[in-house]
């Protein structure tokens, strides 16, 4: 019995790891968008010249987005709030934190290419139910909170890029 019981207990921790990757509270905050990067570049404000460095295309209503993450699992996103001249836009949503998969294709050598993992993904569900925002989590700390996903990049288009956040202390 102490021989399967030892057995089982190393078998847990590693599926609990699995599961547990991040704990909820380390997302709870107001978080400060600090870096957009594209995947590719874009030209989104019409200049020209094409950047894979969202902070140059974007104006600076565009560059004033905040995310909440409340310990009860509501949010909101704030965008243009905090300047001057700039038409505030808050939306509210429900978050929660999720093991699952996410398959990446991209093409080498004019074969497809395939990655399936798990990674954990953080979705913003609006209250309405018709609006909801998927990223992956590549890493949070107690400053700094890392995302994928897609970013709109005109009326009907979005591109995939890396979000980087602040958390800003209150």
């Amino acid at each position: 019995m102490k021989r399967i019981l030892a057995s089982c207990v190393p078998c847990f921790l590693f599926i609990y790891t699995l599961y547990a990757q991040y704990d909820t509270s380390q997302f709870t905050g107001l978080w400060v968008l600090q870096s957009v990067k594209f995947k590719k570049p874009v030209d989104l404000n019409k200049d020209g010249y094409r950047s894979s460095d969202a902070f140059w295309e974007f104006d600076e209503c565009r560059k004033d987005q905040q995310i909440e993450l409340f310990p009860d699992n509501s949010a909101k996103t704030y965008l243009g709030v905090s300047k001057s001249g700039c038409t505030n836009e808050v939306k509210q949503y429900r978050w929660n934190l999720k093991e699952e998969l996410v398959k990446e294709v991209k093409y080498e050598l004019g074969k497809r290419v395939v990655d399936e993992r798990r990674p954990t993904v953080l979705k913003l569900n609006d209250v309405t139910g018709n609006d909801a925002k998927v990223f992956v989590v590549i890493g949070v700390d107690e400053n700094i909170l890392t995302l994928k996903g897609l970013v709109k990049t005109g009326v009907n288009s979005t591109e995939e890029a890396i979000l980087i956040y602040r958390k800003r202390k209150k």
